[in-house]
């Protein structure tokens, strides 16, 4: 499938751009970030790249614009983005599913997963952004649910909420 404007969906909002980069602000002070993933529609295709670390910081995949360059033996990787439960990463010993990307109808893109990020785990869904289990859904100090932004490409995930 290709679709001219891919819209993401994340903790109940939907975002509009050409190119969506996730990350965490690691740092209130300095305000350094790691980075979390990035989608881009580029002709017509989407494209994800991210690192999986598990809660010891231990790389468990790396996918580069959709190639898969790194995994860890204890997980595999299948599918593709835009092609039914999309690119899914789950754990060989009972099929967890620890990140998934996929495109579920007109263009909304999907990504859920837990990352962990300087001793942080976040958890990211289509409805819910938690990081250690407690809800961070307001945006820029509002809170706000079921909103349609547009133009706001760079998502910074803090331990207040989200944050363009």
């Amino acid at each position: 499938m290709t679709h001219d404007d891919y819209m993401l969906i994340l903790g109940s909002n939907i975002y509009a751009d050409q190119a969506y980069m996730v990350s965490y602000q690691t740092d209130k002070e300095t305000g350094d970030r790691t980075h979390l993933f990035t989608l881009e529609n580029t002709n017509g295709n989407l494209t994800l790249t991210t690192e999986i670390r598990d809660e010891n910081s231990e790389l468990i995949a790396k996918i580069d614009r959709n190639e898969l360059t790194q995994i860890n033996k204890k997980f595999d990787v299948q599918g593709e983005i835009e092609k039914e439960n999309g690119l899914m990463l789950t754990k060989r010993e009972n099929g967890d599913v620890i990140f998934n990307a996929k495109i579920i109808e007109d263009g909304y893109v999907v990504v859920s997963g837990i990352f962990y990020v300087g001793g942080k785990k976040i958890r990211v869904t289509d409805r819910t952004v938690e990081i250690n289990d407690i809800p961070r859904q307001t945006i820029n100090g509002v809170n706000v649910h079921d909103t349609f932004f547009v133009g706001n490409y760079d998502i910074t995930l803090t331990d207040d909420g989200l944050r363009f």
